[in-house]
């Protein structure tokens, strides 16, 4: 009884909303965040390399053009095209990157592992090193997602962090007339000094 009840709690543990509730260093937290993230990666590619051979007259080739690296290719138009849409993945990735993590100092982190497994992937799927045109965009695609979901990240712990409480929600907003009348401003701002 004791042992059932034990393991019930571990696997109480491991759910998405307990785990997302811990420390953001987390090991088991991380680890999730890491394979929602990679899942949102794949995913938002597959709806856009379907989309796009729909409308180009391709049959899809979904894990061929994910899992490999030959179709990235800059001599054709059909190569440059995925490339394109790997840069637009990483693009919409950075969304993701900000919900899921939101952290500024992780968004490295993140961005560089979801490449990382992403080569993984690649050199176990075709057992060769993926070529020089593939680096290039992973490349570019890594550097978007560091760059952009660094900034939004800290874009979004800034407003998080330095714009809560400075509107005092106490004061009440005078009506038209009183505001067109009086010159004082429509609502007041609290004194961050004060407030140590």
């Amino acid at each position: 009884m004791l042992l059932s009840r034990r393991m019930l709690h571990g696997l109480r543990g491991l759910r998405p909303s307990e785990i997302f509730k811990q420390d953001s260093l987390s090991p088991r937290k991380i680890a999730l965040q890491i394979i929602i993230l990679q899942m949102f990666y794949y995913i938002t590619a597959s709806i856009l390399f379907s989309i796009w051979a729909k409308l180009m007259g391709f049959t899809p080739d979904i894990k061929k053009w994910i899992c490999s690296w030959e179709p990235v290719d800059f001599t054709n138009s059909q190569g440059i095209s995925i490339s394109i849409l790997w840069l637009l993945d990483s693009l919409i990735c950075v969304f993701f990157l900000t919900v899921i993590v939101g952290r500024s100092k992780l968004a490295w982190d993140f961005a560089l592992t979801v490449h990382a497994i992403n080569l993984i992937l690649v050199w176990t799927y075709t057992y060769k090193f993926p070529s020089f045109s593939w680096f290039v965009v992973q490349f570019i695609s890594s550097l978007i997602l560091i760059f952009l979901g660094t900034w939004t990240s800290r874009w979004k712990e800034l407003r998080d962090t330095f714009f809560d409480g400075l509107v005092d929600p106490t004061m009440s907003i005078p009506n038209t007339t009183e505001r067109n009348s009086s010159n004082s401003p429509q609502f007041e701002l609290r004194d961050l000094e004060s407030q140590k």
